[in-house]
């Protein structure tokens, strides 16, 4: 399994627009193939206002989405205004335990 995470600094006055925009997202990356789920996160502290958390398959699926039609449109829909308030950071991760499956740790032999 692969996660894809972004990390959103956005100013206290979009969060209510952010937030819209994601109830209100495109879904077409929910169909895609290799695609498992994504969630927004808002945390209790720290310096990021918002994650956006994608979970794949694997890596290629991930690059796959990254490359099509569907990733071009979904973010030609970001809301432009409250992007240029945003600072975004990128974090890339290849899961190695998960508790929803057998075997617990990933890729044991």
């Amino acid at each position: 399994m692969f996660v894809f995470v972004s990390h959103l600094r956005v100013p206290a006055a979009d969060h209510d627009g952010l937030e819209q925009h994601f109830r209100e997202r495109s879904r077409l990356v929910d169909g895609f193939p290799g695609f498992l789920y994504l969630q927004l996160l808002k945390p209790d502290k720290g310096e990021a206002t918002h994650t956006f958390l994608t979970a794949w398959e694997n890596r290629e699926a991930f690059r796959q989405y990254m490359r099509s039609q569907e990733h071009a449109v979904s973010h030609s829909r970001e809301p432009g205004e409250i992007m240029s308030r945003t600072e975004v950071s990128h974090e890339a991760f290849e899961v190695i335990m998960d508790s929803r499956t057998e075997p617990e740790w990933l890729g044991e032999r």
